[in-house]
């Protein structure tokens, strides 16, 4: 094989990935190339789910499982649709985004979330609004959490009532909607074990 068109090739392949890697890195005007994410997503949510952990041979825990209290987790995820994006600009072929940077949701239609009991749990009756004794990663109640902008649509839950041994969560959560409507979901955690 001739030199010379060894070496053509391999510095047009050369520059078109530099060229790539360039574009790439400037493609969205708020996205700072040295580690910043982009802009949020204006989104609307189109319905709840709850996930129960320590998670059961890669899923998560169903209530058919037994779980210790003290390794288990709630996680509430608002499910979304995309309104309108974080502006970016069409150029060069290929668009790259870091691996790093969770979502940046605005939600667009939520005004709040309340979460009852279906059934008695932690010495508090079936039917009790416990929204107020259920509360974010963050340390927000669920009564009080009123902004629904630059999260990730994914929540931990942590909830202030002391079960009795081998019972369940048993809950009615909704999401209320600025459109007066609500999404509803009733959800059973897994068998707690406090012994």
């Amino acid at each position: 094989m001739n030199t010379k068109k060894l070496n053509l090739t391999v510095a047009m392949v050369s520059a078109y990935m530099v060229l790539m890697v360039f574009v790439a890195c400037v493609d969205d005007p708020e996205i700072n190339p040295f580690g910043e994410c982009g802009g949020s997503s204006k989104v609307n949510a189109r319905d709840i789910s709850l996930y129960y952990e320590p998670s059961q041979n890669s899923a998560s825990a169903t209530e058919s499982d037994t779980v210790n209290f003290k390794d288990f987790k709630v996680y509430l995820r608002i499910n979304w649709e995309v309104v309108s994006e974080a502006p970016t600009s069409a150029s060069f072929p290929g668009m790259a985004y870091a691996l790093s940077c969770a979502p940046n949701l605005n939600f667009q239609n939520i005004t709040g979330i309340r979460i009852e009991l279906l059934a008695p749990y932690g010495g508090k009756e079936a039917g009790t609004d416990i929204s107020n004794l259920v509360s974010t990663h963050e340390d927000i109640k669920i009564s009080e959490l009123k902004n629904f902008t630059g999260t990730t649509g994914q929540y931990k839950l942590k909830v202030d009532l002391q079960p009795s041994n081998k019972s369940q969560l048993k809950t009615k959560t909704v999401l209320i909607l600025k459109d007066g409507s609500a999404k509803i979901l009733e959800s059973t955690s897994p068998v707690l074990l406090t012994n």
